[in-house]
Parts: structure tokens; C-alpha cells; sequence
């Protein structure tokens, strides 16, 4: 399975993640099969021409979103295609603890 997760800096594991979704600054995608773990950083916010960050997950491969809170108008756009979760906080490797332990609000 694929999970996203919002974060606000590129440190691998130890990454905080982002308080807010839709203004993130970078996005990891961890594929917890193989705990390979890609980080991108994201251009803009609402360039023109460009992607929303809801847009980006969404046209990605991820399964789950996990972030520590998201606006309406992105659940509505990811709803259906990617299962969200809300109430994330820490690092990187601390949300992904937290999830396997199931300690997380689904949206």
C-alpha cells in the first residue's frame, strides 16, 4: 500500500509533517511493501497551469492520504479515490507508528 503524507522539510524519516494540507510544501510517498520512501517538493501554490496539492495525490499511485488536517474542497476532490486520515503530528517515522497502531481519524 502507498501512503502519502504532507511534510514541511526533505529529512527523510525525521521530516515534520505539515499542520496544513493544502499549503505543504513537500509530499512523501512511502510504499510500506518495500519502505521505500520518495519525497517530492511541490512547485506552487495554485500556479497557473499547475496542480493543485489535491491534485497531485490524487493523480498519484497513493492509497491512503495521512495528514494532521485537510479542507473540505479536498476531501471532496479525494473522496472515493483515496482514503484519508486526519489527526497526524511528529516526524515522518512518528505518523507512520501512529498508523500501524490505527490511532487515526478516518475523514
Amino acid at each position: 500500500m502507498k501512503i502519502c503524507i504532507p511534510l514541511l522539510e526533505d529529512n527523510g524519516m525525521d521530516s515534520r509533517i505539515s499542520d496544513h494540507f493544502g499549503k505543504s510544501p513537500f509530499l512523501s510517498f512511502y510504499d510500506d511493501k518495500t519502505s521505500k520512501l520518495e519525497i517530492i517538493k511541490i512547485a506552487g501554490k495554485h500556479a497557473g497551469g499547475q496542480q493543485t496539492i489535491a491534485e497531485i495525490v490524487l493523480n498519484s499511485d497513493a492509497d491512503i492520504l495521512i495528514c494532521s488536517n485537510i479542507g473540505p474542497k479536498a476531501i471532496d476532490l479525494l473522496k472515493g479515490n483515496i482514503y484519508i486520515l486526519t489527526g497526524a503530528a511528529g516526524n515522518l517515522r512518528q505518523v507512520l507508528q501512529t498508523f500501524k497502531m490505527k490511532n487515526l481519524r478516518s475523514q
